[in-house]
């Protein structure tokens, strides 16, 4: 479509006059019809599809950047605080526009550096980079031409903060991506701003929003070079965004650069797709653009067949815009979540909250630091692969693959240092990637192949030992699930919801009913599954997705007439899978000794060796 005029409603002179006061102005809206309503939807052969998410598919592993006014109250605004979310601090606060936007007269990210941030997570191992060009407080990190007064161009040092982020990826050779808010807090034109816009007047115009959001797409993919994906958000509300509105949304994007892959947070609701795993949040699993986006959570067996990326910040709970008063997750749980994604088939988008300055904190560059070491020596494992041919290892680890080779991600090895890979295969050769030179014994038996580890692991989190197995991948049965419905006591049930939240829930092999512990005020509870009979057991799964209350567990056997820890740990979630020696027992017992509010267990199960 041919670019529109934009009839600006306030002069330069009169924006100078607005931040003298100390105010903003409101955003400044065209006065013309939007860019378009009807273009022809967005066709593409099967072919012509898979070529264009090669790259994404190859990549595993992007990095997400959320950077703002934000930013600079990192948690803190007046004597209140937010701990987790601090990307949402005018929302959560209600602070109002007149008092949030003199952040823009006070920002001066001066210590940013893009290429610096860009060579960082290259050597991380990162693929794509998405930066949050707008997030929900309306602010925009490049010079737009859609409104005067809100944003970078009015922060001191005036900078275009896309830019040289942009020009830094495509130099390095990083897919550049866009993270764009729907949504818009300070817009007096989104049909459903929020009261503490004390700037807004007259009634909101969801045409001229729509021009606008139009408008400042078409900067985006004319000014900055191709765009390899676009991360749409905040267009839950569809009371006041319809499914039509994102399936045109996402048709103009596709005009403006049919290469480009886009979320699935357009808003489009075409028919969906059933899927039969535990979710947690829906508006991640809609079925809409190129892919799904799960956040914060990974699906419990991938999504095969679907492009999917799981998008995870580093900052505790869940800060995805910097947070001065909390910590970060470690580097153990990000590389092995990186891991655990990858062996689904997804890819992690693993977010940063740069500081006000423009700084990468420590705590974001150790991480960083500790990917690219690890990297130098594993990253084949990790790019360009594909999901695990295995529905079940008998081992705490995750499989990935590539055309003539496994690539075996051993957590913690087995105490007898014989790796069990559960296939009729045969094996070429088997050896570290840390140590390609050196082949390990392998040796065929009725339950797969062994493979001789060394004595020590190379990696105290993850090594890999690739396997490259003679034709095709022949994976073996999985085991059974030894405890479905087989006998269950538990420490009590919610009196008067005894039905509702059942024991036998706790063992049904149904992952959306729940077993609740004994009411409101309980903190801890068990639950002991019966198996009639001693059963070699060697791996549990549990679930507590649901409410995911679960603070400190512990899974036990008794074993000679004693109770034998097997497992320990603090959260649970969704599908989580524990591994260990073989163990001959009747009875199995978890043990939630710390929960936040009444302990909750979706399921408990048991499988044999």
């Amino acid at each position: 479509m041919g670019s529109t005029t934009l009839l600006k409603r306030v002069s330069s002179a009169l924006l100078g006059i607005f931040l003298s006061m100390g105010s903003a102005s409101p955003s400044i809206a065209a006065e013309a019809k939007p860019p378009t309503t009807s273009l022809p939807a967005f066709q593409e052969t099967k072919a012509e599809r898979d070529a264009r998410m090669q790259w994404f598919r190859d990549a595993k592993f992007g990095m997400f950047i959320h950077w703002g006014l934000y930013s600079q109250l990192a948690g803190e605004w007046q004597d209140k605080t937010v701990t987790g979310g601090a990307e949402w601090i005018q929302e959560y606060l209600k602070i109002p526009s007149s008092q949030y936007s003199p952040l823009a007269r006070t920002w001066k990210p001066s210590k940013y550096n893009a290429r610096e941030w860009v060579r960082l997570m290259k050597a991380a191992g990162i693929k794509y980079v998405c930066i949050t060009t707008k997030h929900h407080d309306g602010f925009c990190l490049w010079p737009t031409k859609m409104n005067d007064d809100w944003n970078i161009t009015i922060t001191p040092e005036g900078q275009d903060l896309l830019k040289p982020l942009a020009d830094a990826c495509h130099e390095e050779g990083l897919q550049f991506c866009i993270y764009h808010s729907v949504m818009d807090w300070h817009h007096q034109d989104w049909p459903n701003r929020p009261a503490y816009n004390d700037y807004a007047k007259g009634k909101p115009d969801i045409e001229r929003f729509r021009t606008y959001l139009y408008g400042q797409l078409k900067e985006l993919f004319t000014n900055y070079g191709p765009i390899g994906m676009v991360w749409f958000d905040g267009t839950w509300d569809r009371k006041i965004w319809t499914s039509d509105d994102g399936k045109a949304l996402e048709d103009y994007t596709r005009s403006l650069q049919p290469s480009v892959i886009l979320d699935n947070r357009s808003g489009y609701l075409p028919p969906q797709r059933k899927l039969d795993i535990a979710i947690a949040n829906a508006y991640g699993y809609v079925f809409a653009g190129d892919y799904i986006s799960p956040e914060g959570e990974v699906p419990s067996t991938g999504l095969p067949g679907i492009d999917w990326e799981t998008c995870q910040t580093m900052q505790l709970p869940n800060n995805w815009g910097y947070n001065r008063l909390v910590g970060f997750r470690t580097f153990h749980d990000l590389l092995r979540q990186l891991i655990d994604v990858t062996s689904k088939g997804g890819n992690m988008l693993l977010n940063i909250g740069p500081s006000a300055e423009g700084e990468i904190l420590p705590q974001a560059r150790q991480s960083l630091a500790k990917f690219a070491t690890w990297m130098q020596v594993n990253s084949e494992a990790i790019h360009g692969t594909t999901a695990s041919p295995f529905g079940w290892l008998p081992f705490d680890g995750r499989c990935t693959q590539k055309p003539g080779k496994l690539f075996l991600h051993v957590f913690k090895a087995p105490t007898n240092g014989r790796l069990l890979v559960p296939m009729t295969s045969t094996v070429k050769r088997a050896y570290l990637l840390a140590a390609p030179d050196k082949d390990l014994t392998v040796t065929a038996t009725a339950k797969g192949m062994l493979v001789a580890l060394p004595a020590s692991a190379p990696d105290s989190i993850a090594s890999v030992v690739v396997v490259e197995p003679s034709g095709s991948v022949v994976a073996m049965d999985p085991p059974k699930n030894l405890s479905l419905g087989k006998k269950v006591t538990v420490s009590g049930e919610w009196k008067g919801r005894e039905k509702e939240l059942t024991k036998s829930h706790a063992n049904d092999g149904n992952f959306d009913t729940i077993w609740a512990a004994e009411g409101e005020k309980a903190r801890e509870g068990w639950v002991q599954i019966d198996l009639g009979t001693e059963e070699d057991v060697c791996a549990v799964v549990l679930d507590d997705h649901t409410y995911q209350r679960t603070r400190k567990f512990e899974v036990q056997a008794q074993v000679a007439g004693k109770w034998k820890t097997l497992v320990t740990g603090t959260t649970i979630g969704a599908h989580k899978r524990e591994v260990f020696d073989a163990v001959k027992a009747r009875l199995f017992r978890l043990m939630i000794q710390e929960a936040t509010d009444t302990p909750v267990v979706n399921e408990f199960q048991l499988f044999g060796d």
